[in-house]
C-alpha cells in the first residue's frame, strides 16, 4: 500500500480552509460596518475598516447563524452570508477598489503572517516516514473536531457525536466559534475536513484579537491615534510574552533529568493553576478567544454609543452590542460570566456618574443579549451532575501547597490561608512583565491629580472584576477551573493595553533592565511552550519524556497514529457522514478517533461523555455490551449479538484492545473490510 503524506494533506486542507474563512470572519463584518456606519465606518481609513471587520464578524455571525438555522433553516443562513458577500461586491464595484489601500506597517503584517505560519505548523500532523504525530493540543482539538462534524451534518442545535443511545441527543457545549468552522467545513466539501477547518480558524481567531488590540489602542486608550502603529506593533508583539513560568518549568525539567521526579509537563502552563499566555490561549482555546473577542467588541460598541449622532445611535449600538454578547454566551460561558459581572459594575458606575447615554446603551445591550440567548440556553437543559457550577475558593499555588502538605498543613483552611498570603508571588510568576505593568499603573493613578476619568474607571473596573472573580471563585462541574483560567483573560487584555502604551515610551522609561529581563523570560517561556507542545509526542516515542495515557501506553505512538488515521481515512471515503463508528470506549480518551473519524459513536468514552449531552442513566447498559465486545473473551457470537442490538455501522479494533490478543475471538475470526498492522475495521450492519 502506498504511503500517504498526511502533513501535506493537512497543510493543503488547512490552507484551503484559511482562504475560505474571510467569507465568514471578514466580509460580513465589513458589510455590517458599512450598512450601519458603526464607528463612522464609511469615513474611516481602509486599515481601520479592515481591523473592525474581523472582530465584528466574529462577534455577530455565530449568533445570527444559530438563530436563523434554529428557527428557519440552513438555507436562510446561506442566504444571509450570500447577501453580505454580494453587498460587499457591489460596494467594490461602485468604487471601493479605487479607495486607498490599507496602510499596515510591515512589522504588524510580519507579526500576523508569522502567527499564521506558527499556528498552522503547530497544529497539523507531523509525519516522519511511517510515523505520525499530532500536537499535545490534539487533546482538546479532538473533542472540538467531533463537534464541528456534528454541526456540519446535524444542524442547529447540533447532536452530540459522543453518545447515541438509539436516538440523537442534543450537544451541550459553548460551540458558537465551532459554528463558523462548520460553515467552512461545509463550503470546502471534501477538500476541507472538520479538523482542518478548526486548524484554519485558529489563526483567524488570533488575528481577530490583534485587530481588537489596534481598535482599543485607538478608541479606548487615552493616547488615541498618537503613535498608533508603534503602539499596535508593540501590543501585538506582547502576545508572544507570557509570565515567568519558564523558571519553575525548567526547575521541574532539571528534577526529571536528575531522576528526582517522574513528571515532565507537556505544556509550560500546567505547572500551576493556569494564567495562560496569549499564544497558548490562541492555539488551545480559539472558542474561548471568540468569547473574549465578542465581549470586548460588544463593550467597545457600547463605549462609543454616546458619540453616535442622532437619537437612534444609542439604540443601534446597544442592539449590535447585544448581538455580540449573545455570541459570547454561546462561545465561552466562563468568559461571559466574568464579563457580565463587570458590565453590572460598569452600569452602576455610569448611573453614579450620571453618564445617561452609557447607561441606556448598556441596558439595551443587556436586554437584547438576554433575549437572543434564550434559544441557545434552553438547548442546554437536561440531566446534569449535582452541585453548584461556581464555588468559593482561593486560587491555588501548586508548588507551595505541596510543601505545606509535606509539613503537615493538610486542612483546607490552612491551604487556603497559605494560597492567600502567597497570591502576590503567584501572580508575579504567572504574569511577569504584566504584573509589574499593573503595579505601575496603580501607582500612576494614585499620584494622578483630579481623580480618575471615564477610561480609567472602565479599564480599572474591567481588570479588577476579572482578577477578583478568578482569584476567589472557581468552576466546579469538572476538574478544570475553566472560570479561573478563561475569565482571567479579561484582566490580561487590559494589562496588555497598558503595557503597549507604557513600552511605547521606552526611551524615557526607568528600570529598563528589569523590563528587558521580564520580556526576555516571557518570550523564552512562549518559545519553550510552543516547542514542547509540538514535539512532546516525538520525544515520548524516543523515550525522552514520560508517556501520556491519552496518547499511548508504549513508545509506538507514531506508527499507531499513522495506522489509525489511515483506517479512518478509509471510513471517511466509504461511509455516509451520519454513520456510527464504534471503538473501545474503555480508555481515558481515544484522541486519534475523535481527531480523524468524523463520525459519531454510540459511546465515545467510559461514561458516554454525557457531560456534552445525554442522560447518563441510559449509558450503563449500552456501555456494558460494548465493553463485553472488547474484552479478551469476546467471540464471534458476541460480535453478532452487539451488531444486532446496537445501531453500529463500523466496529474498530486496535492492537491495544484486549479482544485483539485473542486469536480465536471475533477480531481474527471475522472478515475485516479494512486492516493494517494496528487497526482492523468490521462492517457491523
Amino acid at each position: 500500500m502506498a504511503m500517504h503524506n498526511f502533513t501535506i494533506s493537512d497543510l493543503l486542507g488547512s490552507l484551503t480552509a484559511f482562504g475560505l474563512f474571510p467569507l465568514f470572519v471578514l466580509v460580513p463584518g465589513y458589510a455590517a460596518g458599512w450598512l450601519l456606519n458603526l464607528f463612522a465606518f464609511r469615513s474611516r481609513t481602509p486599515a481601520f475598516r479592515l481591523a473592525l471587520s474581523i472582530p465584528l464578524s466574529i462577534s455577530i455571525c455565530p449568533i445570527l447563524t444559530y438563530l436563523l438555522a434554529h428557527f428557519l433553516s440552513m438555507g436562510a443562513v446561506w442566504m444571509l452570508f450570500g447577501a453580505s458577500w454580494l453587498y460587499v461586491a457591489v460596494l467594490a464595484g461602485s468604487g471601493l477598489r479605487r479607495a486607498a489601500r490599507p496602510r499596515i506597517s510591515a512589522l504588524i503584517l510580519a507579526l500576523a503572517c508569522g502567527w499564521t505560519g506558527l499556528a498552522l505548523l503547530s497544529l497539523v500532523d507531523l509525519q516522519l516516514g511511517n510515523r505520525l504525530y499530532y500536537s499535545v493540543i490534539g487533546l482538546d482539538y479532538s473533542v472540538r473536531t467531533a463537534m464541528i462534524h456534528s454541526l456540519a451534518t446535524t444542524g442547529m442545535p447540533p447532536e452530540s457525536p459522543f453518545f447515541f443511545p438509539g436516538s440523537p441527543v442534543t450537544l451541550r457545549y459553548h460551540y458558537f466559534w465551532l459554528i463558523l468552522c462548520s460553515l467552512v467545513n461545509r463550503l470546502g466539501g471534501s477538500a476541507v475536513s472538520a479538523r482542518q477547518a478548526l486548524i484554519a480558524g485558529t489563526p483567524w481567531a488570533g488575528m481577530g484579537l490583534m485587530a481588537l488590540i489596534a481598535l482599543y489602542l485607538r478608541l479606548f486608550s487615552a493616547q488615541g491615534a498618537a503613535r498608533l502603529r508603534r503602539r499596535t506593533a508593540i501590543g501585538i508583539a506582547l502576545l508572544g510574552v507570557t509570565g515567568l513560568d519558564i523558571v519553575p518549568t525548567l526547575m521541574l525539567v532539571l528534577l526529571y533529568a536528575s531522576r528526582l521526579t517522574s513528571m515532565v509537563f507537556p505544556s509550560l502552563e500546567w505547572w500551576n493553576e493556569q494564567v495562560d499566555g496569549w499564544v497558548y490561549t490562541m492555539l488551545w482555546e480559539p472558542h474561548h478567544l471568540c468569547g473574549l473577542i465578542a465581549c470586548l467588541t460588544g463593550f467597545l460598541v457600547v463605549w462609543q454609543a454616546p458619540s453616535e449622532p442622532g437619537k437612534g445611535g444609542v439604540l443601534k449600538n446597544g442592539l449590535v452590542a447585544g448581538l455580540a454578547l449573545a455570541t459570547a454566551v454561546g462561545a465561552s460561558i466562563h468568559v461571559v460570566f466574568v464579563f457580565a459581572i463587570f458590565l453590572l459594575v460598569w452600569t452602576a458606575i455610569t448611573i453614579w456618574k450620571k453618564w445617561r447615554k452609557d447607561t441606556v446603551a448598556l441596558i439595551i445591550a443587556g436586554a437584547a443579549s438576554a433575549l437572543l440567548s434564550i434559544p441557545y440556553l434552553r438547548s442546554l437543559a437536561g440531566p446534569a451532575s449535582g452541585g453548584p457550577p461556581v464555588v468559593f475558593a482561593v486560587r491555588s499555588f501548586m508548588i507551595p501547597e505541596f510543601f505545606m502538605r509535606a509539613f503537615g498543613l493538610r486542612e483546607a483552611w490552612q491551604i487556603a490561608i497559605g494560597d492567600l498570603v502567597l497570591l502576590p508571588l503567584n501572580y508575579f510568576l504567572e504574569l511577569g512583565l504584566f504584573f509589574v505593568v499593573g503595579w505601575w499603573q496603580w501607582k500612576s493613578w494614585k499620584a494622578k491629580p483630579g481623580g480618575l476619568g471615564r477610561r480609567e474607571f472602565a479599564g480599572g473596573a474591567m481588570a479588577a472584576v476579572s482578577v477578583l472573580t478568578c482569584t476567589f471563585f472557581r468552576s466546579s462541574l469538572i476538574g478544570n477551573n475553566d472560570l479561573g483560567w478563561r475569565g482571567f483573560l479579561i484582566a490580561q487584555f487590559v494589562l496588555l493595553l497598558w503595557a503597549a502604551d507604557l513600552l511605547a515610551e521606552w526611551p524615557r522609561l526607568t528600570r529598563k533592565v528589569l523590563l528587558a529581563c521580564l520580556i526576555g523570560l516571557g518570550a523564552a517561556g512562549t518559545l519553550y511552550d510552543v516547542s514542547i507542545l509540538r514535539f512532546y509526542a516525538v520525544l515520548s516515542d524516543g523515550g525522552s519524556v514520560p508517556l501520556l495515557s491519552w496518547m499511548a501506553t508504549d513508545r509506538q505512538l507514531g506508527r499507531r497514529t499513522y495506522a489509525v488515521r489511515e483506517a479512518y481515512e478509509w471510513v471517511g471515503r466509504r461511509t455516509r457522514p451520519t454513520a456510527v463508528v464504534q471503538f473501545n470506549p474503555k480508555v481515558v480518551q481515544d484522541t486519534a478517533a475523535w481527531l480523524y473519524a468524523d463520525r459519531r459513536s454510540i459511546a465515545a468514552g467510559p461514561d458516554c461523555i454525557c457531560t456534552f449531552g445525554g442522560d447518563s442513566r441510559l449509558c450503563a447498559p449500552i456501555l456494558a455490551s460494548i465493553e463485553e465486545l472488547y474484552s479478551s473473551e469476546a467471540d464471534l457470537k458476541t460480535f453478532h449479538q452487539v451488531c444486532n442490538k446496537l445501531p453500529i455501522d463500523i466496529l474498530v479494533a486496535k492492537d491495544t484492545d484486549p479482544a485483539w490478543r485473542n486469536p480465536h475471538g471475533w477480531v481474527w475470526e471475522s472478515q475485516p473490510v479494512f486492516a493494517n498492522d494496528y487497526v482492523r475495521l468490521f462492517q457491523c450492519r
